[in-house]
């Protein structure tokens, strides 16, 4: 069973925690240690929070609210919250939990004993925007979650063109609040404002569910680089948020991928010392360049620079995939649902991994609890048939097949289960679903692999590999596809991959 398994139907996109897509976090400044003092609220004393906030070894930022008079910045505070976890994911032996985990409690009643214990951390950062006539009012307090005592409470009032100036001001001083040592680096180049917004507008867009949510926010860390050209991190999700277009469907690789690589280079240029800059070529080198060496070195500079990054474990977790290096793998992917154990993206790819290495009594509980986060979503569905059908309850995995929606996964999940006819139809009019509805070379593989058509599961790689499909680094975790067969060994052979066991 492939570990990334290929979507579909265009109608219903798989989630995005970090999509949900993932799982989107990002490392944007240096949390220095510049002397930034604000106020302490009046309850509690200095000495006695500064003492108890040097303590803090996890923490996790809640959403910002909107409390602007017309309710028109949500967008605004969820790309804020976004960006003060990239830069707290920056300092050594700080554990950040990443944004789908912490976005779970947007619009929720805040219980931050509960919080704490289901994000695995000490204090919460919790706080809100108000952004009217002119002027952005920031306030935030930290909390630890054991008792709900306030460490430290916090007010910027700025025009609202200094937005970019000013998270990073409250960025410093949270920093020296938990008394973080931070590795210095030169400070970025400073955004326009109109710049800065649009990034934002991108970054809220690009946590969001959905394949339109990735296209706008595509679109809108293309207006940010419009704008002003110099501004290394819109490149750098620029080049990200057209990756994930291409894997959710919407775009076929060798149509978006080459400006995705553009713009990642071009954001590596601008900001060298940026953790998200070197994840975007790291993204690109492995999905469509098939730059092995190339992309770990660059998963791994990303690291390096954003120590707490779940996204970062996340993608080199899928390049030990590429290279049928499973133990590490799920080594890798643990790492990162530590850091984000509420997105229901990094559970269903923990238990994929466990799919994979034949595992499916260890996918199991991983798979079920995504489907209990976000019942229904398609990608969560397909990994739960999977660890249910593996595992013997084959009856229950049926009636899940009968339930989902994406024509051509219900059809492969009823052939692994002994019923190929819609399987063998679909793949009779596989050349006008490809061509018209943009269903994946690597998905109709798959379907062909699935009825165990040989023929035609050589074609559909081959036309993968044409297109420089995203999909294809991973059809060698597919058990379907027969490894031994001199066709795949030569495929795999061309791709510069090891051989499939």
């Amino acid at each position: 069973m492939s570990i990334r398994p290929s979507p579909v139907d265009p109608a219903r996109r798989p989630i995005d925690s970090p999509r949900t897509q993932a799982y989107r976090r990002r490392w944007l400044w240096i949390l220095a240690a510049v002397p930034v003092f604000a106020a302490l609220t009046a309850a509690g004393s200095w000495w006695h929070a500064r003492a108890a906030s040097a303590q803090i070894r996890s923490i996790a930022v809640l959403p910002f609210l909107d409390l602007s008079h017309g309710k028109d910045q949500d967008w605004f505070g969820d790309g804020i919250t976004d960006e003060i976890i990239d830069g707290l994911t920056r300092i050594p032996g700080l554990r950040v939990a990443a944004h789908a985990s912490a976005f779970e409690f947007k619009n929720q009643a805040r219980d931050l004993h509960r919080i704490g214990e289901q994000l695995g951390v000490a204090a919460v950062l919790e706080g809100a925007i108000q952004k009217d006539r002119g002027r952005l009012r920031i306030t935030a307090q930290l909390h630890r979650t054991d008792d709900g005592y306030q460490l430290w409470s916090v007010t910027f009032d700025r025009p609202a063109n200094d937005a970019f100036s000013l998270q990073r001001e409250m960025a410093r001083a949270l920093a020296k609040r938990i008394r973080a040592a931070a590795k210095p680096r030169p400070a970025p180049h400073q955004p326009s404002a109109l710049a800065y917004d649009a990034y934002l507008e991108g970054r809220a867009l690009f946590g969001r569910a959905g394949g339109a949510s990735i296209s706008k926010a595509a679109e809108r860390f293309a207006e940010a680089t419009r704008l002003d050209s110099d501004f290394a991190l819109a490149w750098a999700w620029q080049s990200i948020a057209n990756e994930y277009r291409v894997d959710d469907g919407l775009v076929r690789s060798n149509e978006a991928m080459p400006a995705a690589r553009d713009a990642a280079e071009r954001a590596v240029a601008l900001d060298a010392d940026s953790g998200e800059t070197h994840l975007a070529l790291g993204i690109v080198k492995l999905q469509y360049d098939w730059d092995w060496n190339t992309a770990k070195q660059e998963f791994d500079r990303a690291i390096q620079l954003s120590p707490g990054s779940g996204f970062a474990q996340h993608w080199l977790a899928h390049w030990y995939e590429t290279q049928g290096r499973l133990a590490e793998a799920l080594t890798h992917m643990q790492s990162a649902l530590t850091l984000d154990p509420l997105s229901p993206e990094m559970l269903r790819d923990v238990a994929n991994e466990y799919l994979a290495s034949a595992n499916p009594a260890g996918a199991l509980p991983f798979a079920q609890k995504a489907e209990d986060l976000f019942p229904h979503a398609p990608q969560v569905e397909i990994s739960l048939i999977g660890a249910l059908f593996y595992a013997g309850q084959k009856e229950k995995a049926r009636q899940l097949t009968g339930e989902l929606t994406p024509p051509v996964q219900a059809a492969l999940w009823s052939a692994i289960e002994g019923e190929s006819g819609r399987a063998r139809s679909l793949l009779d009019q596989a050349d006008d679903l490809h061509a018209e509805q943009h269903v994946p070379a690597a998905a109709l593989a798959g379907l062909a692999a699935a009825v165990g058509d040989g023929d035609r599961l050589f074609y559909w790689l081959a036309v993968a590999y044409d297109e420089r499909s995203v999909h294809l680094p991973y059809a060698r975790l597919d058990p379907r596809i027969p490894a031994a067969d001199p066709r795949f060994v030569e495929l795999l052979s061309r791709m510069n991959l090891p051989p499939a066991h």
